[in-house]
């Protein structure tokens, strides 16, 4: 048992006038309590020595003994315990076991359990002690000691609390007296105490003696209270019956004890008084001003600040130093746990959307600030500190989602009207909707296709190919540089219109030539066009051009779609973050075109790489070494086959009906005498074999069909992009001339087309 609880009972003991001369002559001992039977050392027929007699129970040590010193005095008395003859020899104070069974009656009982019967353990204590004693099986009435043989834990209707939870209340409550008895704090948690097991307070050994001086029996040894009366074993310490207290100690709601001491010590008391007694004993609205870390108040360790910290300002980061205070934590029993933390509605009274700028208003940014506000200050009362809009500042926006941070549109100045020179005012040019935009796109690719297919049809077709049918087979490649050259001077000329326009100046030149290098053209479509031809070298030279131009344009296309998919990527734009933005459809669509390309880009530039591999291994394992131009083409051919292997079956019909197609419009020409040259000095003599003829074309054929389906894909993704871009950025992308720049491209298409078929 701990000295502060001995102290503190015997303190009881003196308040009540209970002589305690001889009280601490000997050291604490340990009781164990499982076999409280009186069995005197010496019976001198009934009258046994004091100190054999069970030490005094803690709850009558706690009251005034007079009365129960009194009873035990009754019957003690001088008798001779030794004999010489008929002479005594030696004289003692004992005392008469019938007499006390007689004596403590439930009269002298009555006075006593008010204050024993407060606790159960305490009341067990005393029903232990008159039934040694008497034998009576119970103490006042018949029937009031039913259980107290049998005590289990739950016998503590409340439990119990370790009596240091006193020190987490404040001074103004442990205080302060009982409402109803007026007795002190102290005292009603001393009268329900115990201690984990029954402990001897005072002389074990000689618990009670006769003074002669006194003429009274004295008590030099109580017993505490000990758990083990229940059977059950708790941790070493001093402790107190929760039912007990509460029962005892009461507090008058309109007066309460802490009420003018300050809000920590009125939150202190309670919730010390909720932990311990329940909210039975407060009133209803008991929660309504305390100064708790729960909600109005945010303790320091918890404290965060947004992502944009570093941009707040010093006046705003000193707030948390401003609005510090003390305020109650909650330990795991529910008691007050003091911390320093921040007042919430001083920290919101003074902050508010605009008190920060810079990062704090861009993008994620913005939204973790918004998210951070609101989490902070939207239920604190009169708050308004949100712009009206802040559910759309909450999501990313149309600019946002656009993964560049330049626009074309005028800037602010030249939307203000000007002053001509005759002195009428006119408005500067108003962006175009979004359908003409997508319209002019559809116009370059219908000019486009009709330049194709009128080529086909008109004399162009056929002098280009009696005039150049003996030219080099690599004039593909500067054709394809031509027309890439071609497409890009009409780019540049029309950024050049754009940024000579009043008001957009400053518009990049270079970001705005790669952006539109990614804009849909029906390359695809033309080589579709001159596949459907008889086969010859004419066909294969403007196809090639056709293709090799669009891999130069493909590949200065890819800054921006690179750009978009890792702009996605980054911001976690393809896992759902612009569920709730505005436009996220718009978005969603411009994200997954730029993902198809790089997709079809990667897929084709895989298959390449597995087909020149093979390639590789299969020359470099052959004995022979077959002439440098049938090797080259056999090698084309090859590749070409393994580049599009997974597309095979899918276009295997439409390579049955042009490889048909070219066959019967070359089965005049199967039997060629003459000797054709395949360039070098490699000659091929004879007439070509069905058989082999038929090979040929069909892997012609097939490579057709690959760059087709390859291309248009292509085109598709790219379709994708840019009719999500013009609709995620309607007041974002307004060039202007939108009449000149399409004129100038569909130019630019149509003279692309008529020079790789001439």
């Amino acid at each position: 048992m701990k000295i502060s609880s001995t102290y503190l009972v015997l303190l009881m003991a003196g308040v009540y006038g209970v002589d305690v001369r001889e009280a601490l002559h000997t050291a604490t001992v340990d009781y164990n309590g499982e076999d409280r039977t009186l069995v005197p050392q010496n019976n001198y027929n009934g009258w046994v020595n004091p100190e054999n007699l069970a030490p005094m129970p803690q709850c009558i040590a706690q009251q005034g003994q007079s009365t129960w010193l009194s009873t035990m005095t009754k019957c003690t008395g001088k008798r001779c315990t030794s004999h010489f003859g008929a002479i005594c020899t030696h004289h003692q104070w004992l005392t008469q076991l019938s007499c006390l069974s007689i004596a403590f009656s439930s009269d002298v009982i009555e006075s006593y359990f008010p204050y024993c019967g407060r606790s159960i353990l305490a009341k067990a204590q005393l029903y232990l002690w008159i039934h040694n004693i008497t034998g009576r099986t119970w103490l006042i009435d018949v029937g009031d000691a039913n259980g107290l043989q049998n005590l289990s834990p739950a016998s503590l209707a409340k439990g119990y609390a370790a009596v240091d939870v006193i020190y987490n209340a404040p001074p103004c409550l442990t205080g302060s007296d009982s409402a109803l008895s007026m007795e002190p704090f102290q005292h009603v948690i001393a009268s329900c105490g115990f201690t984990n097991t029954t402990q001897h307070t005072g002389n074990a050994a000689r618990p009670w003696e006769y003074s002669a001086f006194l003429r009274s029996m004295i008590a030099l040894d109580f017993e505490t209270v000990g758990y083990n009366l229940v059977r059950h074993h708790i941790r070493d310490g001093d402790y107190f019956d929760k039912d007990c207290f509460c029962s005892a100690f009461t507090i008058d709601l309109e007066k309460e004890p802490c009420l003018g001491s300050g809000q920590l010590d009125f939150t202190k008391e309670r919730l010390w008084i909720n932990a311990t007694c329940g909210s039975t004993s407060l009133p209803d609205n008991w929660t309504d001003i305390l100064k708790t870390t729960q909600f109005a108040y945010i303790p320091i360790e918890d404290w965060h600040w947004p992502i944009c910290v570093a941009d707040m300002p010093k006046q705003v980061i000193e707030l948390t130093d401003q609005c510090a205070t003390d305020a109650c934590g909650l330990d795991s029993s529910g008691y007050c746990e003091v911390k320093r933390a921040v007042d919430r509605a001083c920290f919101c009274r003074n902050i508010s959307y605009d008190s920060c700028g810079g990062s704090c208003h861009i993008f994620e940014n913005r939204i973790d600030y918004i998210k951070w506000l609101h989490d902070l200050c939207d239920n604190v009362q009169d708050w308004h500190g949100l712009p009206d809009n802040w559910r759309q500042l909450a999501a990313p926006t149309p600019i946002d989602m656009i993964p560049w941070r330049w626009t074309i549109k005028p800037s602010i100045d030249s939307d203000i009207a000007y002053i001509t020179r005759l002195g009428s005012i006119r408005a500067t040019e108003t962006c175009s909707l979004n359908e003409w935009k997508l319209g002019s796109f559809a116009l370059v690719n219908i000019a486009t296709f009709l330049a194709a297919f009128l080529s086909q049809r008109t004399g162009i077709h056929r002098i280009a190919r009696g005039f150049l049918w003996h030219s080099h087979p690599q004039c593909w490649f500067f054709k394809g540089t031509l027309i890439a050259a071609l497409q890009l001077l009409a780019i540049w000329f029309n950024v050049l219109s754009v940024q000579n326009t009043s008001g957009y100046e400053d518009v990049p030149v270079i970001q705005l030539m790669l952006l539109w290098c990614s804009m849909p053209r029906l390359a695809w479509l033309t080589i579709l066009l001159i596949g459907l031809q008889p086969f010859g070298a004419m066909e294969f030279s403007a196809a090639a051009s056709l293709l090799f131009a669009e891999m130069i344009l493909q590949s200065l296309s890819s800054y921006y779609m690179i750009m978009t998919v890792n702009y996605g990527r980054e911001h976690n734009f393809y896992l759902g973050g612009i569920e709730r933005a505005e436009r996220g459809r718009l978005a969603k669509t411009m994200y997954a075109g730029a993902l198809m390309w790089l997709i079809i880009i990667g897929a084709a530039l895989v298959q390449l790489m597995r087909a020149i591999r093979k390639m590789n291994r299969l020359t470099g394992s052959g004995s022979l070494d077959p002439p440098k131009s049938q090797t080259a083409k056999q090698t084309a051919s090859k590749i070409a086959e393994e580049l599009m292997a997974p597309l095979h079956e899918g276009c295997a019909k439409l390579r049955e009906k042009l490889a048909h197609c070219w066959m019967d419009k070359t089965r005049g020409s199967e039997e060629t005498p003459l000797t054709s040259s395949q360039g070098g000095d490699y000659m091929v003599y004879g007439t070509f074999s069905v058989k082999g003829q038929h090979h040929w074309v069909s892997q012609k054929t097939f490579l057709y069909t690959a760059m087709v389906i390859i291309m248009l894909l292509l085109w598709i993704a790219q379709w994708l992009f840019w009719g999500g871009f013009i609709g995620l950025s309607s007041e974002e992308f307004c060039p202007p001339k939108l009449g000149v720049l399409t004129a100038v491209w569909i130019a630019s298409s149509s003279i692309g087309v008529i020079i790789s078929i001439i």
